[in-house]
């Protein structure tokens, strides 16, 4: 499939909760743990060997703890930081009580130094990127490893999604303009972010080694004197955006493009926050939705229904609403396994419009396939409709 304007796939399973995806035109934003993808979402920055932002860090983390007053303990503290660096800024949060607390000179000092390290792991969590959830696409839909591991081998299928300006929109009548939180460390009980009208693809870069960022960036501009430019701090910021657009080469091969939602900002909350399952669940503008593949091995029964679902979908987008929007042809394709060189082809069916359905074998196929291809589509507004090319 070609054509002018882009195309993504998103590989599912053809299970009952994916199938729930379909009806329901739903995108479900995952969080790092539950990807397949062991250091999804690692924040690779890292705290060098630098006796004075140690310091400065050690002094702001502990600033309302009477520890702060003892410079000596402060001093030692430092010094086991030191012995540590260069180390993983996620790395601060997994130091076991016990190892930590092997600088204290007798029993009060150990329990001391429990909270203190606990106010440490605090203040970091606050500061480090914030936690970021996605859907994950891609720019194939013909991959013989992506139909075995996401579509379970071969008996889903690939959804087709067309951009719009490079953005999937948010469902008109089922759009989240915010998400709240219980914020008791904030200066506010209760505090809200807002979300936009749609989310926009971004691809995956693939590199090795990861590339590192400074990790006492992330911390407030005092930490790091006078020295950091405003440079540098615009490229940080980039750079710590990237966090989640970055993969291991070994990934490569899936071309992946997704999309992203921010679980807010900590250091606002006093705290670092979290959406639940439900915050991440979205409906997407089902118009967006352009086709489907369905598996090689999708037992008959399967794609009967997933036929009727798609001829109701379909119906619904020509009913007159009262609302403005775009909307193409849908396509049906099926996912062929060659019998000679182990290879998968994608092959048109169906095509789906406000008069029906129209059958590869019919006389106008090819040019209302080629037309889908290049962006043909109808804007709606009411109930009346003018053609147009989707950029």
């Amino acid at each position: 499939m070609g054509g002018v304007n882009m195309f993504y796939y998103r590989y599912r399973p053809g299970s009952e909760l994916s199938i729930k995806e379909l009806i329901y035109d739903e995108l479900y934003f995952a969080s790092a743990a539950e990807c397949n993808d062991p250091y999804e979402g690692k924040v690779f920055a890292k705290l060098e060997k630098d006796e004075t932002s140690w310091e400065r860090l050690i002094r702001s983390a502990l600033k309302s703890h009477p520890v702060s007053a003892y410079g000596d303990l402060i001093k030692r503290i430092t010094a086991y930081f030191m012995s540590k660096a260069p180390i993983n800024i996620d790395e601060v949060m997994s130091i076991p009580d016990s190892e930590f607390t092997r600088i204290a000179d007798n029993e009060i000092e150990k329990l001391v130094l429990t909270s203190v390290l606990e106010c440490i792991r605090n203040y970091v969590a606050v500061y480090i990127p914030p936690e970021k959830y996605f859907v994950s696409f891609s720019k194939s839909n013909d991959n013989m490893l992506m139909w075995s591991h996401y579509a379970n081998n071969h008996r889903g299928y690939c959804l087709i999604f067309r951009t719009i300006d490079g953005k999937i929109r948010q469902h008109p009548e089922w759009k989240r303009t915010s998400v709240s939180y219980v914020t008791p460390k904030s200066f506010s009980p209760k505090m809200s972010f807002v979300i936009g009208d749609s989310f926009t693809f971004q691809d995956i870069e693939y590199v090795t080694p990861p590339r590192y960022i400074n990790g006492f960036m992330c911390f407030p501009a005092a930490l790091n004197g006078d020295a950091i430019t405003e440079e540098q701090i615009k490229n940080f910021r980039r750079e710590s955006e990237n966090i989640y657009f970055q993969k291991h080469k070994v990934w490569e091969y899936e071309k992946e493009v997704r999309i992203v939602l921010s679980s807010g900002i900590p250091w606002l909350a006093g705290e670092r926050l979290s959406l639940t399952t439900h915050q991440r669940l979205f409906r997407y503008d089902s118009t967006q939705l352009a086709g489907i593949v369905l598996g090689a091995k999708m037992p008959e029964s399967q794609r009967h229904r997933i036929r009727e679902i798609i001829s109701e979908k379909v119906n619904r987008w020509h009913v007159d609403s009262g609302r403005e929007r775009i909307v193409s042809d849908f396509v049906l394709f099926t996912e062929q396994l060659s019998q000679t060189n182990r290879e998968v082809k994608v092959e048109p069916l169906e095509i789906y419009n406000c008069t029906g359905r129209i059958d590869k074998t019919d006389s106008g196929f090819i040019k209302r396939l080629k037309e889908w291809e290049n962006g043909c589509a109808i804007r709606f507004s009411g109930s009346s409709g003018e053609r147009i090319q989707i950029k």
